[in-house]
């Protein structure tokens, strides 16, 4: 049985791989060699909305990557990557799961000086979608180009350490439907700068 037969959210599934890997590699060759590298992850719940709703229940996510500053201006360029997990309701399919993922560039800009309190704002492009799995269904992947908008705050607790707390929204499109709204706290680490 396949999961497309049933499923309440499908569509043609896209390959757009190559052309996002080829800009996120632009985007952080862009970043001066000289700029502050930061790696981080993070992790939180994730809450479907929209058509994704209807499909999945509240799951949870992890996001890391590393951000490429540019100067001291608070701008940079992320290279994220998200791995989570959701369930659902078991209508149609037993123990269905639904794995999300994706890959994107992610622009930033930090309010204020570095090494205080400061909040930030993000919005991004990349590449993801889902994997749906249950038992006695072929399993079934759907992909397309995914985008991101959000705000956090960052809060510095050593030289080059942060904490920060993170509110982000990933919606993937117009064929496949994955959004969802995540809360996500993580840490960071600076690693080098001018």
């Amino acid at each position: 049985m396949s999961f497309s037969q049933h499923s309440p959210v499908r569509g043609r599934s896209r390959s757009p791989a190559l052309v996002s890997l080829v800009a996120l590699g632009v985007l952080a060759l862009c970043a001066p060699a000289r700029a502050q590298t930061t790696l981080y992850v993070s992790a939180g719940p994730s809450f479907p909305v929209g058509a994704w709703e209807k499909v999945t229940k509240t799951g949870w996510i992890l996001a890391g990557g590393a951000l490429f500053g540019v100067g001291s201006s608070g701008f940079g360029i992320k290279v994220d990557l998200v791995y989570g997990q959701n369930g659902g309701e078991q209508v149609l399919f037993e123990d269905p799961k639904w794995s999300v993922f994706s890959v994107a560039a992610i622009a930033e800009y930090a309010f204020g000086s570095p090494g205080k309190l400061r909040p930030y704002l993000i919005g991004g492009l990349g590449f993801g979608g889902h994997r749906f799995s249950a038992r006695e269904v072929d399993p079934e992947t759907k992909t397309d180009f995914v985008y991101k908008l959000g705000a956090g705050l960052d809060v510095p607790i050593g030289g080059t350490t942060s904490l920060f707390a993170e509110g982000r929204y990933v919606g993937s499109g117009n064929e496949i439907d994955t959004q969802f709204l995540a809360v996500l706290l993580g840490l960071a680490f600076t690693l080098g700068g001018d």
